[in-house]
């Protein structure tokens, strides 16, 4: 389920101008912006966790292991989910 893009300050940025892509997610009540950023031979991982408009999780990987945008995106949800039933559980 995709997040709506009401609140620009949380949701629409583009930092970097076509170097970057984000992708909006939402899980069990949090919010999940993954964010690839392209560098010369590959993509970085972002991820950003909220819950209830409180950021909860910030993370960035430096290192262009990813081949595309895709790629990162995927690990950044399983990542966030990961953490997001981590402390669902605790």
């Amino acid at each position: 389920m995709m997040c709506p893009r009401a609140d620009l300050r949380l949701y629409g940025r583009r930092l970097l101008n076509d170097r970057e892509q984000i992708h909006h997610a939402q899980y069990r009540g949090y919010d999940i912006r993954v964010i690839g950023i392209q560098a010369t031979r590959g993509w970085t991982l972002g991820l950003r966790i909220f819950h209830q408009g409180k950021r909860l999780v910030r993370y960035r990987q430096d290192s262009p292991l990813y081949l595309d945008f895709e790629h990162a995106r995927i690990a950044g949800l399983l990542r966030a989910y990961e953490i997001i039933e981590r402390r669902l559980s605790a």
